[in-house]
């Protein structure tokens, strides 16, 4: 019989304090309490430094100087408002399997748990860095191609390790032979991936982990509801290696967390009772999801999906009104894709719209702006979409709870009729948003700014001062340039640097780069480089 997971721990109110004990001697307040642990959590995302520097961190259009577009800050707030929406939902479900004297031991209502979802959807985009996913692919690149200090010395293919050696029994030509790699090893090509695959996902598992000191401090439940991916970079035995990642479960197409944070995911994972994905190495980590996870990526995708769109009209980039015939779509192999339409933008909202009985047209058509006429039809989309979503967690749940099911709810969505109109969304917004000339532009920009970063601090993660190693005088202002806080981590021994030591050095000065807003990583990429002097 598979394993359920149990509400009981699911819900858990231990806080990450319990696990790295960052409160020493922690003391209990004289004043009672009007909160409960779940909307603790929700406060002291809203009020930390991580969450307030993402009003300066772009979503996907630039900010422009006539109108309003959303920031990663707006973004996160609107994709909180939705999953609370999914979690008082959510909460008929799982109280129908808790008893009166846990609920009453716990002090946990429902409303509490909508306060949980949308603590983590609060979270989700916190481990962004600078310019979205082009600033990840930077610093991706940046460990791929131009630093191999820890690229491993052998090669990884269809999931077998292979050594090209010099045998001298074959003239001393190059020959690849299948390789059995040590458990250190396999460590170190975990810690590769993790800079190699850079993931914003893990870096925001680091962030709001890692901060305990600075008033974060999350209950486990809401790390496991913030979890989307609860796996590391690399998995020695990957049950789902030969498939495409349209063809993995969700839960195991990225990862979730550093190395650096293994152990304490794992702690999480077994207090939360999270089930072990089959058929791994016995030194991997992988598991299925959280079930309140499903609903913050449903929160984010109806967020996310309906205001991009929302964005592309408003300035102009997709006509509202203007009933599109067909439209053609570069793919990623440069390759053409004729998407056929014959509708226009406010068509399909209103198609979508339409599901719900309350939906009135009379109304939309009084609207002598179309600025109000898209925020009535974006009210009912999300309103429509919530209840699907929501209808398809249900139908699921039973499977969910024993890690059968593993896709995202949207893509689940048994309307056909909406089904389709989110993809035409998509195709619209993929044409009209994501290849907007700004938007290219910026990634672009984005991309050189954070590779010349990195680039300029990194290099201070392999030097060993207890060694004897001796900076250049440009690399030692370069590193003086770093906050006290990411300086480099003092070496363990004098003989030379661990892996593990630089590894720890490089996730530091990482921190210190990801958590720069847009502005700011401009600003100090065109004082190194010369561009501007202040004087």
């Amino acid at each position: 019989m598979a394993t359920r997971m149990n509400w009981k721990r699911l819900l858990s109110t231990k806080r990450v304090a319990d696990y790295t004990k960052c409160e020493t001697n922690p003391k209990v307040s004289q004043l009672s309490e009007p909160r409960s642990a779940f909307e603790k959590d929700f406060d002291q995302l809203t009020f930390s430094y991580p969450f307030r520097r993402l009003q300066d961190k772009t979503q996907v259009i630039p900010f422009p100087k006539f109108d309003f577009v959303h920031t990663r800050l707006t973004h996160s707030l609107e994709v909180a408002s939705v999953g609370r929406s999914f979690g008082k939902m959510a909460a008929e479900i799982i109280f129908r399997e808790l008893d009166e004297e846990f609920l009453n031991a716990s002090n946990i209502c429902r409303s509490d748990i909508g306060a949980l979802v949308a603590a983590a959807c609060l979270a989700h985009d916190i481990g962004n860095p600078p310019f979205g996913h082009s600033g990840e692919d930077a610093i991706s690149y940046y460990f791929l191609q131009k630093d191999n200090n820890f690229k491993p010395d052998f090669e990884i293919h269809d999931g077998k390790f292979y050594k090209r050696k010099f045998l001298p029994e074959n003239d001393f030509k190059e020959t690849v032979l299948e390789y059995i790699p040590s458990d250190e090893e396999i460590k170190q090509v975990k810690r590769w991936k993790d800079l190699s695959q850079f993931e914003g996902n893990a870096n925001g598992f680091r962030i709001i982990t890692g901060n305990c000191d600075k008033c974060i401090n999350p209950s486990l439940a809401l790390i496991g509801s913030f979890t989307k991916y609860p796996k590391e970079s690399f998995l020695f035995q990957d049950p789902f290696g030969d498939l495409g990642k349209k063809d993995k479960p969700k839960s195991q197409t990225k990862y979730g967390f550093f190395q650096e944070q293994r152990e304490l995911f794992q702690f999480v994972a077994d207090e939360l009772g999270l089930i072990k994905i089959e058929n791994i190495g016995s030194t991997d980590i992988a598991y299925r999801r959280h079930p309140l996870a499903f609903l913050m990526e449903a929160s984010d995708d109806i967020a996310y999906g309906m205001i991009d769109f929302e964005d592309g009209c408003r300035l102009g980039l997709i006509d509202f009104d203007k009933k599109y015939q067909k439209i053609k779509l570069r793919k990623n192999d440069n390759s053409v894709e004729e998407i056929i339409l014959n509708k226009s933008p406010k068509e399909i909202l209103v198609e979508i719209a339409n599901v719900d009985e309350s939906f009135d047209s009379e109304k939309l058509e009084s609207f002598t702006d179309f600025k109000q006429a898209i925020s009535y039809l974006r009210s009912k989309v999300i309103n429509v979409l919530i209840h699907q979503c929501f209808s398809v967690f249900e139908k699921e749940y039973d499977k969910i709870m024993v890690g059968g099911f593993d896709k995202s709810l949207i893509d689940c969505i048994a309307h056909e009729g909406i089904k389709k109109n989110l993809s035409l969304m998509s195709d619209l917004v993929r044409k009209f948003v994501y290849q907007y000339p700004p938007v290219l532009e910026s990634e672009a920009s984005g991309f050189e700014v954070m590779e010349h970063l990195i680039g300029s601090f990194a290099i201070t993660s392999n030097i060993c001062f207890s060694c004897g190693d001796e900076e250049t005088t440009k690399d030692r202002k370069l590193r003086s340039l770093l906050p006290d806080e990411f300086q480099p981590i003092s070496e363990k021994e004098i003989e030379q640097l661990t892996m593990q030591e630089k590894y720890e050095r490089v996730l530091s000065v990482l921190d210190y780069i990801s958590g720069m807003t847009d502005k700011y990583a401009i600003n100090l990429y065109r004082k190194i480089k010369g561009l501007y002097i202040e004087r």
